[in-house]
């Protein structure tokens, strides 16, 4: 009796402490969507990390909401890659001669592909968001949103009572309809245009101020790579210079850069605060911009990701620290 008695005091303790809250966010960034997989897969092979159930919450944006979303159904990391290019070859490889008029790429094409995928590994076209097994947000734009009549960020999620009544394919495609490649889905286009890096999201989605402490939480955060832009000196910029030809300086169109290179630190600044050590960053610098559809670059860049790696072991050592601390009662 005395052993029931210990291992339910055990069992209670731990309640009220409030059980670990693993989050994986994933970033958007179109095909270098291949450099969070292969950092997912580098993990996995010198940790024992299963990416698909080892986490609680998976938060993605764009690419990162359909790499998140067939984690969050089971799917392996390794079978997401290995399906990865042939979609992303077939959605990008017949684009409009009118694209100054019309998107890009058809929606239709990416709707069958995702179609084509989730049936390959077992799982219905018609699976609702709610369905999904574990916990998903996806951040995206609403254009039309009737209670304020302004456009505004949105999260689809499976977390809330209010989570939306939609099929999990429509959510990636209104995650995923980036501006000027694909058309809005739903009066939804892509939520990097918000919020490219959606731990922030994944975390006030998640923490209940009434269940959670925030030390609960910890977050792995994977990013698909940046370019470092910065000018060196003072600028006096008209409006040409800012949207257009940028300067000796700066060698760039700076405005729309600055916009989005912005944004995409925020949910990192946050996060560190917020969270501290529990709270862990995985990204690599690109020498060069790479196209969010150039699926010709996938190869180079998933070698570019594994010459990072072994670049930077110090580094790289202490990312699997990290998940040896944080998941110490998973891996095995």
């Amino acid at each position: 009796m005395w052993r029931f008695w210990t291992i339910f005091l055990m069992a209670f303790s731990l309640f009220l402490q409030g059980a670990d809250i693993r989050i994986l966010s994933l970033d958007g960034g179109g095909i270098r969507g291949v450099i969070s997989l292969e950092f997912l897969l580098k993990l996995e092979e010198q940790t024992n990390l299963h990416s698909h159930r080892d986490f609680d919450v998976y938060a993605g944006t764009s690419t990162g909401a359909m790499i998140a979303s067939m984690l969050a159904c089971g799917i392996s990391a390794e079978t997401i890659m290995n399906g990865y290019q042939k979609l992303s070859k077939a959605v990008f490889s017949e684009s409009s001669y009118f694209s100054l008029f019309k998107p890009k790429y058809d929606r239709n094409i990416l709707r069958a592909e995702f179609e084509a995928f989730f049936d390959h590994c077992g799982i219905s076209k018609e699976l609702l968001l709610k369905d999904v097994p574990k916990k998903l947000i996806i951040p995206t734009v609403n254009l039309d949103d009737p209670t304020v009549q302004r456009w505004r960020l949105q999260f689809l999620e499976n977390v809330t009572p209010n989570s939306e009544n939609i099929t999990l394919i429509e959510a990636l495609l209104e995650a995923t309809a980036a501006p000027t490649y694909f058309s809005s889905e739903n009066d939804h286009v892509d939520g990097g245009v918000g919020m490219n890096d959606p731990a922030l999201a994944a975390l006030i989605t998640t923490y209940d101020p009434h269940k959670n402490d925030l030390k609960d939480f910890s977050i792995l955060s994977i990013g698909t790579g940046y370019t470092q832009n910065f000018v060196k000196v003072n600028e006096n910029w008209g409006l040409l210079s800012w949207i257009f030809t940028g300067s000796k300086a700066s060698g760039r169109e700076p405005l729309i850069d600055l916009l989005f290179d912005v944004q995409q630190q925020i949910p990192r600044q946050f996060c560190q605060k917020l969270l501290g050590e529990r709270y862990c960053k995985i990204n690599l610098v690109l020498a060069n911009e790479i196209g969010l559809d150039d699926y010709s670059q996938i190869s180079a860049l998933i070698k570019k990701t594994d010459s990072y790696i072994e670049q930077n072991p110090n580094l790289w050592n202490s990312h699997q620290a990290w998940i040896q601390k944080h998941f110490q009662s998973t891996l095995h």
